[in-house]
């Protein structure tokens, strides 16, 4: 067995951002998103929660108890976080496309409404942390999703004792063409170190 303290990797600081549905894949790990990527801004210390869920049924059979084969019967791939910036992007996404405008031209007042009637509001959306190990020493690593909508949403309690927070989970859509779900782009040399067949996500080096 093969043990390599070298190869652990602790996603010290990152942020996640937002894009129009369509933005074309982004620039290699380590470089700024261009327009028109937003970020969402700060996170609770709990950071980002990725989650992949692959149900299969086992095909059983009289002669058997093992099951003939399995059937994939659904996948889903998520990420969660709690952001603490009370702002208009992360406003929007919470409250599912909400937009604020001005009450009147030049005014310092602004108005949203909240739809009584829920409507679909995709994104596409870019994860990224980077590991600082040591000055000479730094991995970036940028998981990239070309379709994702907010799939729940947690409670914010407003209160004088701690600050307004809002919790969303975002869950990868179906690819328009192809099978690829999400992206994940580093500069990060330990995922070469072993290379498992097969998997959902494309993983792309990048130097």
């Amino acid at each position: 067995m093969a043990l390599s303290p070298a190869l652990v990797r602790v996603p010290g600081t990152g942020e996640i951002s937002l894009a129009p549905p369509g933005t074309p894949e982004p620039p290699e790990a380590g470089i700024p998103l261009p327009a028109p990527w937003i970020g969402l801004g700060l996170s609770t210390e709990d950071g980002v929660t990725v989650r992949r869920a692959v149900e299969k049924e086992g095909v059983k059979h009289w002669q058997q108890l093992s099951p003939a084969r399995y059937i994939y019967t659904s996948q889903e791939l998520t990420v969660a976080s709690t952001f603490q910036e009370t702002k208009g992007v992360v406003l929007g996404v919470y409250f599912g496309g909400l937009v604020f405008a001005e009450t009147s031209a030049g005014a310092k007042n602004y108005r949203a409404e909240i739809s009584s009637v829920p409507r679909g509001d995709e994104r596409a959306l870019c994860v990224d942390w980077t590991d600082a190990i040591s000055p000479t020493e730094v991995y970036h690593h940028r998981l990239y999703l070309p379709r994702a909508e907010v799939s729940e949403t947690q409670d914010s309690q407003w209160s004088r004792t701690q600050e307004a927070r809002w919790g969303l989970t975002f869950a990868a859509l179906a690819p328009t063409s192809g099978t690829t779900l999400a992206v994940w782009l580093t500069d990060d040399p330990a995922v070469l170190a072993t290379a498992p067949g097969g998997g959902t996500l494309t993983t792309k080096e990048t130097r």
